[in-house]
């Protein structure tokens, strides 16, 4: 059968053979095809793929509008109805039959298809489309298939892309082919106006120009909402494209303006590159985008509004030349600098489901899958904390039961804990309810249906159901209004209207939504939890630790405090003091230690003098000894504590201890206290901090008491800095160089000298 009719207008048809020639040539069975916007290459390669290949293609696509375009674009052409040859899957959608040998998907539908039959039987080629925009789950997607294609050796993947750097990919694929197809741009002019807001940059162009479609980019859906409110008094249609809407209000943009209607589509990111959207001549640009980034250390995401990168802008400005010659208007200065392109999704956002699915393949670490770009480690180790929080992995990082229920239903682990424990409680609906309203997927039938058939136990028994999945967001008032604190360690406020809402605000809440903040979080989204609730939470899931340390004030005012803390992460419920015990003063100094430095011991002149000579030994070179040093504060627990044998910190104990750690015989050898010089005397050395000199041997002398001696002593190979004295221990001069002193200097001292002190002697 013919199944690429109606496309020879298509730049990439003439390549079409080539492409399928090249994919099975492939050693590695990997083929890597750009193409310029336009080019036609989500249409017409599936189309080419089912006349050369026999099983089944799978194509991924990164948002949901775009597979049923492509779905439907590939369905038509062929003369079909959407779900015979070409058909599609995603969540609470499956436009597929018994015939449909082209499914075009979601990338998470593609991670349940591996997980259930590793070796895709029955699929020919794997097509991973838009991969310039570096999901999460196309990463993860070519990490499985890797090991995926060790299975069979006639499996093939296509990675398709907008025009990027290809040379590390194709690396990473086991020296992929790289195949490039131009595309088909109409000249688009662009024009910068720097501060000009989007709805007056639309709102100029709709008087100019009467007759087109405008597609204007902002970052988010608030922008959007702000942005269609300002453009309401205009005789345009308005639509809205943002994956928070529904997938009927989104397909609306997929059908063209009925004659004599102007058009304006208001857009996030969504409509950069993964859709055609028709009868777009205009584009206004704000050059801005939003993105999810994900700190590790308080476990919290933040949402981020920056400049978009180069590679976005001309994707944008792109979609004003596919049907005939267009403009793009950017609101920002033709000079602005702006980075190349985005971060990669893997390694900015959440990876709990990441994670989770990698602990169901038998990757319980990074190091187990070859990563293209491999993810944050503190994010991954961040992620299998709370998954063990949530008990979908155990101690050894393996999945639960629970961890492969929450697979099954298919939303973030937080959400599908919630409706896991609402499904244990016979609570359902009530959970479906908390999930639709913090999730922006709207189909109530296709969640009950997922979570209708789990089975699971071992419920929290909580009232509060968020709990369930957001056990690290309870969060607890503080004394600064508004202000709560979070078992991390972070805080974080409620916005200023929510604030408002209160004359005392809850003692409890669950934030929901969250970010960390450069200092402190904002709350944007949270669900009160009754006071008595919460509390029970804390205390059953609560660890007892004691806490010893000093009082502010000088070391001998400072005075030790003992508490028994009852916490849940960094939220204290309870504090009580107690007598301090032996072990409870040894804790107390060596955590003084480690936060304030050695320093805060009361060291001894010979303390102060064997770390001096300590500190010099490891400027010789000798590593060891400076790792020791190095290590000093963060190790008094090992040197310190067995030398503390009574509750109170004595000089003498803290150099004894200092002596075992450091090795004092050694250093007694090598940075000797005193020396004995050639003409037979033996002197006391001092070693001086002197900057960034370092430490500096020093030998201060009577000038007749160094008579006979013609070279410079040395210590440790380092030459002794000499402090020469009258006999009235005044000093005459300093120097390293005591042979070139006698030759040169000493004439004009001795001279000098007879005449103050005529009674001493003065030939040396």
């Amino acid at each position: 059968m013919n199944y690429t009719p109606q496309i020879d207008n298509l730049p990439i048809t003439p390549h079409l053979d080539d492409i399928c020639t090249a994919l099975t040539a492939s050693p590695s069975r990997f083929l890597i095809l750009t193409a310029e916007t336009a080019a036609g290459k989500s249409t017409a390669v599936p189309l080419a793929l089912l006349e050369h290949f026999s099983g089944k293609i799978l194509m991924l696509e990164p948002r949901r509008l775009a597979t049923i375009a492509i779905a439907s674009r590939v369905a038509t052409l062929l003369g079909e109805n959407v779900g015979k040859t070409a058909g599609y899957r995603m969540h609470g959608e499956n436009k597929t039959g018994k015939s449909t040998r082209l499914e075009v998907i979601t990338q998470a539908i593609l991670t349940r298809m591996l997980q259930s039959d590793p070796s895709l039987e029955g699929v020919s080629v794997v097509v991973i489309d838009e991969f310039h925009e570096r999901s999460i789950h196309a990463d993860l997607a070519l990490a499985f298939l890797k090991e995926s294609m060790i299975l069979r050796e006639d499996l093939f993947v296509i990675v398709m892309s907008a025009t990027i750097e290809t040379t590390s990919l194709s690396a990473y694929l086991e020296n992929a082919s790289v195949f490039a197809v131009k595309g088909r741009q109409f000249p688009v002019e662009i024009e910068y106006k720097p501060n000009t807001s989007v709805s007056r940059a639309v709102k100029d162009e709709l008087f100019a120009n009467t007759d087109r479609t405008i597609l204007a980019f902002l970052p988010g859906l608030r922008e959007i909402l702000k942005a269609k409110d300002e453009l309401a008094d205009t005789d345009a249609e308005i639509l809205v494209l943002h994956s928070s809407i529904s997938s009927e209000e989104q397909k609306k943009v997929l059908t063209p303006a009925k004659s004599g209607t102007r058009r304006v589509i208001l857009s996030s990111a969504i409509a950069e590159t993964s859709l055609t959207v028709p009868d777009v001549t205009i584009v206004i640009d704000s050059g801005l985008s939003r993105t999810v980034k994900m700190n590790p250390a308080t476990g919290m995401e933040r949402l981020i509004t920056e400049r978009e990168s180069v590679f976005s802008a001309e994707q944008r400005a792109g979609r004003a030349g596919r049907v005939r010659e267009g403009r793009c208007v950017r609101l920002w200065a033709k000079n602005d600098v702006r980075p190349a392109e985005q971060s990669a999704e893997i390694e900015r956002a959440d990876l709990l489901s990441l994670v989770l699915e990698c602990a169901q393949w038998g990757a319980l670490d990074i190091a187990a899958l070859d990563w293209y770009t491999p993810p944050n480690r503190a994010s991954w180790t961040q992620a299998q904390t709370l998954l063990k929080t949530l008990s979908c992995l155990d101690e050894k990082n393996a999945i639960t039961e629970k961890g492969k229920a929450v697979l099954e239903i298919g939303e973030n682990p937080r959400l599908s804990c919630i409706l896991l424990e609402g499904r244990t409680q016979n609570r359902t609906d009530e959970a479906v309810s908390e999930v639709i309203h913090y999730t922006s997927y709207q189909n109530r039938a296709d969640i009950l249906r997922r979570v209708k058939h789990i089975r699971t136990s071992g419920a929290l028994g909580v009232k509060n159901l968020l709990l369930a999945g957001f056990p690290d967001r309870i969060a607890s008032r503080t004394q600064d209004f508004g202000v709560y604190q979070f078992p991390s360690g972070r805080q974080a406020t409620l916005t200023a209207d929510e604030k408002r809402k209160y004359s005392v605000p809850p003692a409890f809440i669950i934030a929901i939504e969250a970010d960390s903040g450069d200092v402190q979080g904002k709350i944007s989204a949270y669900k009160e939890v009754d006071e008595a609730e919460a509390q029970a939470f804390l205390q059953a899931r609560a660890t007892k630790s004691t806490t010893a340390y000093f009082s502010e004030g000088k070391n001998d005012d400072k005075k030790i405090i003992v508490e028994e803390v009852a916490s849940y992460g960094e939220i204290v419920l309870s504090r009580r003091k107690k007598e301090p015990s032996l072990a409870d003063f040894k804790q107390a100094v060596c955590e003084a230690v480690r936060k304030n430095g050695v320093s805060w011991l009361s060291l001894s002149q010979n303390a102060q003098n064997l770390l001096l000579r300590a500190r010099f030994l490891s400027q010789t070179g000798d590593r060891k000894l400076q790792e020791k040093l190095d290590a000093l504060s963060s190790t008094a627990d090992e040197w310190l504590s067995p030398f503390i044998t009574e509750k109170s910190l004595r000089e003498e104990g803290v150099f004894n201890a200092l002596c075992y750690y450091l090795d004092d015989a050694k250093i007694n050898r090598d940075a000797p206290q005193s020396i004995t010089l050639s003409n037979g005397k033996t002197r006391r050395l001092i070693y001086e901090d002197q900057g960034s000199a370092g430490i500096v041997p020093v030998l201060e002398i009577i000038i007749q008491q160094i008579f006979g001696v013609k070279e410079t002593p040395r210590v440790h190979g380092v030459p002794v800095l000499l402090r020469l004295l009258s006999p009235a221990s005044r000093p005459l001069q300093v120097t390293r160089d005591l042979a070139g002193f006698w030759a040169n200097t000493w004439a004009d001292v001795c001279r000098e000298m007879k005449g103050r002190y005529p009674k001493h002697n003065w030939q040396p």
